[in-house]
């Protein structure tokens, strides 16, 4: 046997033997692009699920499902769900898989790069005797090899009756665009318990696996570690610091002057993280301990207090009509403002009760008073009475007004969505008597009696971000 023979069948070899090394070795057909960069992590997560699957083929019945919480970027999606169904198909071909993630593209697009390591020149020079995926068994959803082994890629949500697999890979369940949609963490939640949760073909030694960076405390994983079912998860917590949350105790030892992975989230990077991300988003993503998000998002210490006008700036307006003057009811609130140089400086904001006539004589008059001009813009929330206010100054006055877009999000996830923004020091209030009223609104938000200043906020930093993007970090 040639030096070159021998390297390869010392390479084949070692790759079935461990988990970790398939992973080192596979790197450069997932990510031919990008040097490998590894970390204790990768190591430990691989051994971890090598772990498991020897444990399925030997038949042995599991003692727990696995929840492994980890920052974004960290290769976790790579590791646990693009290349370990594909390891696991060299030692048994015959197992079955069914991954889901937040989207269905996502998740098919993780199956997919599973596939191309199947069907590159590397795996079949060294493998392709084992298995070889079905022509007539191959599509993007779902595809099968020739020993019954089967590889079904599903969205959260998405159906999957009839369908069974050894192992049930929950990758990200929510984006973190969603993370504050009450409706959309507790669908997530409610098809995993329901649905998900019953897919294993034998649940004696099947296993579930979730990955996943925290984004609420009501996420999937906070649903089931809150649970009685918590004692049934073998959680594995990986936050980007040190910080007395790290799971288990004795990965500990593996944090580099407190760091999990100093070379790729050092301090620097970390810092930049915490500012884009702001307080909630990095507590959940990077720290993986979600803060509440449910009272006190906004505080009133992350807006100055400005004296003077910003100079050379448009002054726009944003209007968050009610339907009565009944004080009872909630108010419509005004809030002028200005955008210059990524910042926003909230010149005015009132709440006032007055029926639709009123309220129509009024707007021109409060605009004007605010320093309307010709380059100025007024956008209204579109409600049954904004439509109208819209219709109305149109048509009566030379005003630049127009129906603002139509929120797609509840309050609470659109505020969430800017808090980054406000907490970076973005937004100033020009100093005047409304100020208390504003700023008292806002940070007993979303508690208060009322919320239409809030509403407000969001509109006009919105207004700016849908035409300057960017302003909005998200990290998946």
């Amino acid at each position: 046997m040639s030096n070159k023979e021998l390297h390869f069948a010392l390479e084949k070899k070692l790759c079935e033997m461990s988990f970790y090394d398939f992973f080192k070795k596979a790197w450069h057909i997932v990510e031919p692009s990008i040097p490998l960069s590894t970390n204790w992590h990768h190591k430990y997560l691989c051994d971890t699920l090598q772990k498991e699957c020897e444990r399925i083929i030997e038949g042995k019945n599991k003692t727990k499902d696995i929840i492994v919480n980890v920052p974004f970027r960290s290769t976790k999606s790579l590791l646990v769900t693009v290349m370990f169904p594909v390891w696991c198909w060299i030692k048994d071909p015959r197992l079955r898989f069914i991954t889901a993630s937040y989207s269905a593209s996502l998740s098919i697009e993780h199956a997919t790069r599973s596939r191309d390591i199947i069907f590159s020149d590397w795996f079949k020079e060294r493998w392709g005797e084992v298995f070889v995926i079905k022509k007539d068994q191959n599509l993007k959803e779902r595809y099968e090899n020739t020993h019954l082994g089967v590889r079904r890629a599903t969205s959260v949500g998405g159906t999957v009756t009839g369908q069974g697999g050894d192992f049930l890979i929950v990758d990200d369940p929510v984006s973190p665009q969603n993370a504050a949609s009450n409706t959309e963490r507790e669908n997530a939640n409610e098809w995993y318990r329901t649905t998900f949760y019953s897919r294993l073909n034998n649940p004696k030694t099947g296993v579930r696996i979730i990955i996943m960076q925290r984004i609420h405390e009501n996420d999937l994983s906070g649903f089931l570690l809150d649970r009685e079912t918590r004692l049934n998860y073998n959680h594995i917590c990986i936050p980007a610091t040190e910080d007395g949350n790290v799971k288990p105790k004795k990965l500990v030892q593996f944090y580099e002057d407190g760091y999990f992975w100093k070379e790729r989230f050092g301090k620097e990077v970390l810092d930049d993280y915490k500012t884009a991300l702001g307080t909630y988003g990095y507590a959940g993503q990077l720290m993986q301990t979600p803060t509440p998000i449910d009272s006190g998002m906004i505080k009133a210490s992350w807006f100055k207090i400005s004296k003077h006008k910003v100079e050379d700036a448009t002054i726009n307006f944003v209007i968050d009509p009610a339907y009565t003057a009944n004080q009872k009811n909630d108010p419509s609130a005004l809030l002028a403002y200005t955008y210059k140089d990524n910042v926003w400086q909230i010149v005015d904001c009132i709440n006032v009760h007055k029926e639709f006539p009123e309220l129509v004589r009024y707007i021109p008059q409060w605009v004007q008073k605010n320093g309307y001009t010709p380059q100025s813009r007024i956008f209204v929330e579109p409600k049954a009475s904004g439509k109208s206010i819209v219709q109305t100054l149109i048509r009566e006055t030379g005003l630049n007004i127009r129906e603002d877009k139509p929120p797609t999000k509840d309050k609470v996830a659109r505020v969430q969505d800017i808090s980054a923004t406000l907490e970076s020091g973005r937004v100033s209030l020009l100093a005047g008597g409304w100020n208390e009223t504003f700023l008292d609104q806002l940070s007993k938000f979303p508690s208060a009696k009322h919320d239409d200043m809030v509403d407000c906020l969001v509109m006009a930093i919105n207004r700016e971000i849908w035409s300057n993007k960017g302003s909005v970090v998200y990290f998946s």
